[in-house]
């Protein structure tokens, strides 16, 4: 498993900095959509994994210019996965796995808080108020995640396996909402790379690596729902 992103993050998304035109196709839902990211930014992204207003969701995405909630959504999705990862290590479940499977671990904690760091640049250079918050992601307090007992091997695998599942299947879902193509380079990049994560730690628990011959999909109310019992709140407040 390569210990390197460089070959898997597009230079183009470094240099992301600005909303496409393109994005909104009309000066009244230009306006509409500034409206919408000032008041209810994180009520909206709140409802981007809640099951009950998934149809507002599609039917908003159509029209409007959601790259900067996804953009939070991903954000804390990559928070998440650096934080638990970087727990996992320190965890006595940690220190009953053989050295192959600790190895992998700590490669993937590495590797996911370079995606983090990159995730947070974008958004500190963006100039959307809504991907920005109200601080740069260098200075805001580190969001309180919780997890169940890492006190064993097959804890501490299960819980890992279970959150690169459903972050690799959330961004395969966010591909439909993306508009901007430097944002959907990012996506892609990092959603490879949460698949060869996904496969190193089933063939390390003793699993098919690669048990099906397409990836799956999660649109991101399903997948929110789904990581929300580790305190995942789908970028709201960011």
């Amino acid at each position: 498993m390569s210990h390197s992103l460089e070959n898997t993050m597009p230079d183009a998304v470094v240099m992301s900095e600005a909303v496409p035109e393109s994005g909104v196709k009309s000066p009244a839902r230009r306006q509409i959509l500034t409206m919408a990211t000032a008041l209810g930014g994180a009520a909206f992204a709140g409802a981007l994994f809640n099951p009950a207003r998934a149809d507002l969701v599609a039917a908003v995405g159509k029209i409007f210019y959601l790259d900067p909630i996804v953009l939070n959504f991903a954000y804390e999705l990559e928070e998440l996965e650096t934080d638990f990862f970087t727990r996992a290590t320190s965890s006595n479940g940690f220190a009953s796995l053989d050295e192959r499977q600790q190895n992998v671990i700590f490669n993937i904690a590495a590797q996911d808080k370079v995606h983090f760091e990159q995730l947070g640049k974008i958004r500190d250079r963006r100039g959307d108020r809504a991907s920005r918050g109200t601080s740069q992601s260098s200075s805001r307090v580190p969001r309180s995640f919780r997890y169940g007992s890492l006190g064993t091997r097959d804890e501490l695998l299960a819980m890992a396996l279970d959150l690169k599942e459903n972050s690799l299947f959330a961004y395969h879902g966010a591909v439909g909402l993306l508009k901007d193509p430097r944002l959907l380079a990012a996506a892609a990049a990092i959603a490879g790379v949460e698949g060869r994560h996904t496969a190193a730690l089933r063939e390390t628990m003793g699993l098919d690596p690669v048990p099906a011959p397409y990836e799956g999909a999660l649109e991101a109310q399903v997948s929110g729902r789904k990581l929300s019992r580790y305190g995942f709140v789908g970028g709201a407040s960011l």
